[in-house]
């Protein structure tokens, strides 16, 4: 049995080396084939090997305690698990083992014996001008070459950064897509009273208030090229839609109607027009805006309330929340507000609908049983899934740019906080630690 066991093991091990050998092929021609899904079994992940990057000394600077290293590799095997793709080798012995040999060397019998397909390399050191450079390289260790290799040069405030950077460039190079490790989260934070808005890192890292309004804040939405944002705030006494411009930090009002409540505003794809709720004559519906102020447009009519919508990628539809049957669910209509038709028929309270980049799927907050979970729903109803149970309520999905990814809201802790997971539910993971709770996330676009 135990050599029938061996035998099975070494033919699948080769299978799944063809199978690697066959993606790097693709990905050499330019062609794109992606190696494998979030939903294949682990054992089909590639399995990578990332040792801790060391640091190469120079007359700039010959010493160094070696956290940046350790940092780089918590980084990377963070950005790689989190993708889906890949697991980590984590044999300890094995690191021990090479690392006492010349570290610009790649032992490749020695990776190829502890059974990793691929290793990811890195190396930093002091350059002029106060600025470090680290250097990454990507290894196929079945074939013994190199994949890939790259150098990014900054200062060393951005130094997770640069690693986010080679781990996209990693995932890129086995997929055809480009990864979400260098993407970021805007969210609202309790600032004492008030409600104002942070930006972190996706995985969490490099939180950073950017308003102090000294008001109530909710809802922030990007740009679709990232260097705005739109969001609510009670600072004028009513609610009321702002841009945030990121680069100068101007705050403008979106629509200049004093005394009409506004909220949910979100840009569509092309950046070209803003969709938005307002309410108007004590009734709220959906409204569109060109993003320079003009063109204002009601879209709805009905005497139910419309709020919280969300432009399909392409620009032709809208998804929203309406209250026609009784209790919130979610519509789809054309941009222009013709032909509405109900989405969801489950749930007793159906709210935050986020449409997936590629188009094809909507997720939303859902009240069953008095508690609200997320739930994915195909555009065409073949599926619809809930991705989280039994931690607390769950709220304000917002989808990765990859659409392979969620941000949301939870208060499985006691006090909500933001989580990330894969669209699938597996690999919840908890982001924030806001002493006043964090809400409302929303995922920017690739960097």
């Amino acid at each position: 049995m135990f050599i029938l066991d061996l035998l099975l093991r070494r033919a699948a091990r080769a299978l799944r080396l063809a199978a690697l050998a066959l993606c790097l092929c693709a990905a050499s021609a330019g062609a794109v084939e992606v190696f494998i899904g979030i939903s294949r079994k682990r054992s089909e992940h590639i399995k990578l090997a990332v040792p801790e990057f060391w640091f190469k000394p120079n007359k700039l600077k010959a010493a160094d305690d070696g956290q940046a290293g350790k940092t780089a590799k918590e980084a990377l095997d963070f950005d790689l698990v989190f993708s889906g793709y890949f697991s980590i080798l984590k044999d300890e012995k094995v690191f021990t083992e090479i690392k006492e040999m010349e570290k610009d060397a790649t032992a490749w019998n020695l990776w190829n014996d502890a059974g990793v397909n691929a290793l990811a390399k890195g190396v930093y050191y002091a350059i002029p001008g106060g600025q470090m450079a680290v250097e990454c390289r990507l290894y196929d260790v079945d074939r013994q070459e190199q994949l890939a290799g790259t150098r990014y040069t900054g200062t060393s405030n951005i130094f997770r950064k640069m690693v986010h950077k080679f781990a996209d460039q990693v995932i890129y190079r086995f997929t055809g897509e480009a990864g979400v490790a260098d993407s970021r989260i805007v969210f609202a934070g309790r600032v004492g009273g008030n409600k104002e808005l942070f930006l972190m890192d996706y995985d969490g890292q490099n939180v950073k208030q950017i308003t102090t309004i000294k008001s109530i804040i909710l809802s922030p939405e990007w740009s679709p090229f990232g260097t705005r944002l739109l969001f609510t705030s009670f600072h004028n006494r009513w609610p009321a839609a702002f841009t945030l411009d990121l680069r100068s930090g101007a705050v403008k009002p979106l629509v200049a109607s004093p005394g009409k409540t506004q909220s949910a505003a979100v840009y569509s794809p092309d950046g070209k027009r803003i969709a938005f709720t307002m309410t108007a004559d004590g009734n709220s519906d959906i409204y569109t805006i060109s993003s320079d102020g003009g063109g204002l447009t009601r879209l709805t009519y009905s005497e139910s309330i419309e709020t919280s919508p969300s432009w399909s990628p392409d620009g032709k539809q809208i998804a929203y929340v309406s209250d026609i049957p009784g209790r919130p669910h979610i519509y789809i209509m054309n941009a222009d507000g013709t032909n509405p038709q109900r989405f969801t028929f489950n749930g007793d309270y159906n709210a935050d609908p986020a449409w997936s980049p590629k188009g094809d799927r909507i997720a939303y907050a859902s009240m069953m049983d008095w508690t609200f979970n997320i739930v994915i729903k195909n555009l065409d109803g073949s599926l619809e899934k809930q991705v989280t149970a039994d931690n607390g309520k769950n709220e304000s999905p917002s989808w990765s740019p990859d659409g392979r990814h969620l941000a949301f809201s939870s208060t499985r802790t006691g006090e909500r906080q933001i989580y990330i997971m894969n669209a699938s539910g597996e690999n919840q993971i908890q982001v924030t630690n806001m002493p006043g709770g964090a809400y409302a996330p929303s995922w920017s676009p690739r960097n």
